[in-house]
């Protein structure tokens, strides 16, 4: 399995990328009426069951960014509207490549993001969400985590997504949780829970509902 590169992480060899910082204020918040029979397997059915703590609490999808102690602090995603499961992943990570809007921004929080474009999403299977690495940028060492938190928190607060894994070049891609160590194998939230600003921030739903689609 490829691991990150030397030239911003010590502990191992590989190809990676990652780069400058950006932010601005995402401009698209278009909202039309979705069909609910577009939308492939029963992604909007109500869930059977939900995970304790869900109800009258759950959040929908989120965008992490980076507070001035270096900790992740999560805000609502901008409006926007979306048929499928991956089209809302698609819209969160394009979201992430925009950085935070002026808001956030005046509340102090930043991004260790690289530009848009840098990652692409595959597809989604077994509630696996898989991006591509596209570029060949990168960011120092100290950002690296930060970044690839911002990715698999904002990713997996969509219902119907629990776990991120990044290839390059075809093969899998090693990268790092919150304590440096690299993952072998898919990312989950709770590998950078310890960098949340807030441990004890409301579950996600179990499923994406019509509200996901269209959240704002």
């Amino acid at each position: 399995m490829r691991a990150l590169r030397t030239a911003w992480v010590a502990v191992a060899a590989g190809p990676l990328l990652l780069a400058a910082v950006s932010c601005g204020v995402p401009d698209d918040d278009k909202v039309r009426t979705v069909d609910p029979s577009e939308v492939p397997y029963h992604l909007l059915d109500d869930a059977t069951e939900v995970p304790s703590g869900a109800a009258g609490g759950a959040t929908g999808p989120r965008l992490y960014w980076v507070d001035a102690q270096d900790e992740l602090v999560g805000r609502p995603a901008a409006s926007f509207c979306a048929k499928t499961l991956t089209g809302v992943a698609r819209n969160i990570l394009g979201q992430l490549g925009d950085g935070p809007s002026s808001r956030d921004l005046g509340d102090g929080l930043g991004t260790a993001m690289p530009p848009q474009g840098w990652l692409e999403l595959v597809e989604i299977s077994d509630r696996t969400a898989h991006l591509r690495v596209s570029t060949d940028d990168r960011i120092g060492t100290s950002r690296v985590v930060l970044a690839t938190a911002q990715t698999v928190l904002s990713l997996t607060s969509i219902p119907g997504v629990d776990r991120v894994e990044m290839e390059y070049d075809a093969g899998p891609l090693q990268a790092p949780r919150s304590s440096g160590e690299l993952a072998d194998g898919p990312l989950r939230h709770d590998d950078y829970r310890s960098l949340l600003a807030d441990p004890a921030e409301p579950p996600k739903d179990a499923r994406l509902r019509h509200r996901d689609l269209c959240p704002g």
